[in-house]
């Protein structure tokens, strides 16, 4: 079982990690650059919770006892960490091009106003 949790705290870990490159993307502007990321980071997360999954589903049957160990908690914190970054990235992509739609009019209205 080691080596499934393992693959939950580097799968979650990747989609942490690249789910915040893809809201730095995002704040510059990159917003293909920032959608990979995202689509990059969301397959990490599958992966991840595919492995949480298959440990939860051999826990329910009741021949097979499963340890709940520090170590699996940490990796379900990873897991759970990775989930609300993705989250919170998808919210934050959405208000990067707000963002950047106001500054074009409020730009729009400034050079308007030179004429």
């Amino acid at each position: 079982m080691e080596n499934e949790v393992m693959q939950i705290i580097v799968y979650a870990g990747n989609a942490r990690s690249l789910a915040m490159q893809s809201i730095r993307a995002s704040k510059q502007g990159e917003r293909l650059e920032a959608g990979r990321l995202m689509t990059e980071a969301e397959s990490n997360l599958k992966e991840a919770h595919h492995t949480h999954a298959k440990i939860l589903s051999a826990a329910s049957d009741e021949q097979t006892q499963i340890d709940l160990t520090l170590f699996m908690v940490h990796g379900e914190d990873h897991l759970m960490s990775a989930i609300t970054t993705i989250d919170l990235a998808k919210e934050f992509k959405d208000v990067h091009e707000e963002l950047k739609e106001l500054k074009e009019c409020i730009q729009l209205m400034k050079e308007g106003e030179k004429a």
